[in-house]
């Protein structure tokens, strides 16, 4: 992952609880779109649902490791 050259070790938490709510949202918006996927027969569809839940995990890589950065690597699953 590319750095931004953001300190992110100082922020509040108010800053902190919303990167962790993005973070549970991005997280399920993966495993609901992977459920969708599995129930879907349309193979054009199956890709595009496929595509949008790699999307979201990324996303959620991504705030997890913002999250672990300024301490708060306990809260994740």
């Amino acid at each position: 992952m590319p750095t931004t050259g953001i300190n992110i070790k100082n922020i509040g938490k108010a800053e902190f609880m919303s990167l962790f709510h993005q973070y549970q949202g991005e997280s399920l918006c993966a495993k609901k779109l992977g459920n969708y996927a599995h129930q879907v027969q349309d193979p054009a569809m199956k890709e595009i649902i496929n595509q949008m839940g790699t999307n979201c995990q990324e996303r959620a890589s991504r705030l997890s490791s913002f999250l672990q950065e300024v301490g708060g690597g306990h809260l994740l699953s």
